[in-house]
């Protein structure tokens, strides 16, 4: 049976470019669906029970993010594809909560979107024999390992906990090593019980990924959990969870260079932006306000905010020696919504008023 994908935006012309450019066959969807506002988005999910919801966030009447809560719980099936410019990082906080498959910031890269639409066509199709997980959540009474062992694999469970959350990489690799020779003992005859506590211990990082927001292992969830029925072995079970580790820590714990340079391209992409604070850097990339501005000052030395400044000024510098835009045109141009305080943060900091710097440098 084909797909179902519900196209959801208040504009007519994304609804057409989605519907007529993208490889929807390829893709095996057989049905699409269009709506142009979000209560519209919820009354045609109601009668076709899509499979994808791809939505704009901001709607009229409906956002959204709203009208995918609306159709989450009459559709728990339904996967999430949000459309969304940066101005719209507040709702994809809670597209984050959601658990939404992707989001693709606009102008729509149609070849981004559909390597995301054929993830999750992926995904489903690996999934048409999946368990449910609420037979995988709880060891049953008969799988039981024998006590001393049992109770040595408790211990390790919850310290293994704390080393996820606290993103201790070479310590929770040690930990599981430990937790799978304490386990071996019990796999020759009990291969079930092995299989249930690595789902236990699959939603250890399940949970530290929805708290630490890494949707690199939050979209595989399902997947993860298919695997857990499809191995046949202890050893290729370790496998497998030995590699959402190392995928796990890769996404939520990147190397400090990496993070500076990832603050870079941030400020680069949205220095323009007059509300831009270093608490939307932070939430951007995942980390908190007082995490962030500690590392990244340790290893630039200066803040965030003195490198927003200099990126900002660098650019009024070119406007001004190449350009005739008047002088609030380039405050606004480079995130400053004042143009006196521009032109004052601009004197104090290059020692030229704005007039004097274009005057010198016009043309070079």
């Amino acid at each position: 049976m084909g797909l179902t994908v519900l196209i959801a935006d208040d504009e007519t012309m994304p609804r057409t470019v989605l519907r007529n450019h993208l490889p929807w066959e390829q893709l095996g969807v057989t049905n699409i669906v269009e709506a142009s506002d979000g209560d519209e988005a919820v009354e045609q999910a109601r009668i076709c029970h899509p499979d994808i919801l791809i939505s704009d966030v901001k709607m009229p009447r409906k956002t959204g993010l709203e009208a995918a809560e609306a159709v989450r719980s009459f559709c728990p099936g339904c996967q999430f594809v949000f459309l969304s410019g940066y101005s719209d990082k507040d709702y994809l906080k809670g597209a984050i909560r959601l658990k939404a498959a992707s989001y693709v910031e606009k102008p729509i890269d149609l070849e981004e979107l559909t390597q995301v639409l054929m993830e999750i066509v992926r995904e489903k199709q690996l999934l048409e024999s999946f368990t449910p997980r609420s037979l995988l959540a709880q060891p049953s009474e008969e799988n039981n390992c024998p006590t001393e062992g049992k109770a040595k694999a408790d211990q390790q469970l919850s310290a293994l906990d704390s080393l996820i959350r606290h993103r201790e990489n070479e310590k929770t690799e040690a930990a599981l090593g430990r937790l799978y020779r304490e386990l071996a003992r019990c796999a020759d005859s009990n291969s079930e019980y092995l299989r249930q506590m690595y789902c236990q211990i699959l939603f250890l990082f399940l949970n530290a990924a929805q708290t630490y927001n890494v949707a690199a292992i939050t979209r595989r969830a399902d997947y993860l959990l298919y695997l857990a029925i499809q191995q046949e072995t202890p050893e290729q079970l370790w496998g497998v969870l030995l590699q959402t580790a190392r995928d796990y820590f890769a996404a939520a714990s990147p190397g400090e260079a990496d993070i500076v340079s990832r603050v870079e391209q941030v400020l680069r992409q949205k220095y323009s932006d007059c509300g831009l604070a270093v608490q939307d850097v932070a939430s951007s990339l995942g980390y908190t306000n007082a995490y962030l501005c500690a590392l990244y000052k340790k290893s630039c030395g200066k803040t965030i905010n003195q490198r927003l400044t200099q990126l900002r000024l660098e650019q009024a510098k070119k406007l001004l020696a190449g350009s005739e835009q008047k002088l609030y045109e380039i405050a606004r141009a480079v995130g400053y919504s004042d143009g006196k305080y521009f032109a004052k943060l601009f004197t104090r900091e290059t020692g030229l008023t704005p007039r004097e710097y274009r005057e010198k440098h016009r043309g070079n």
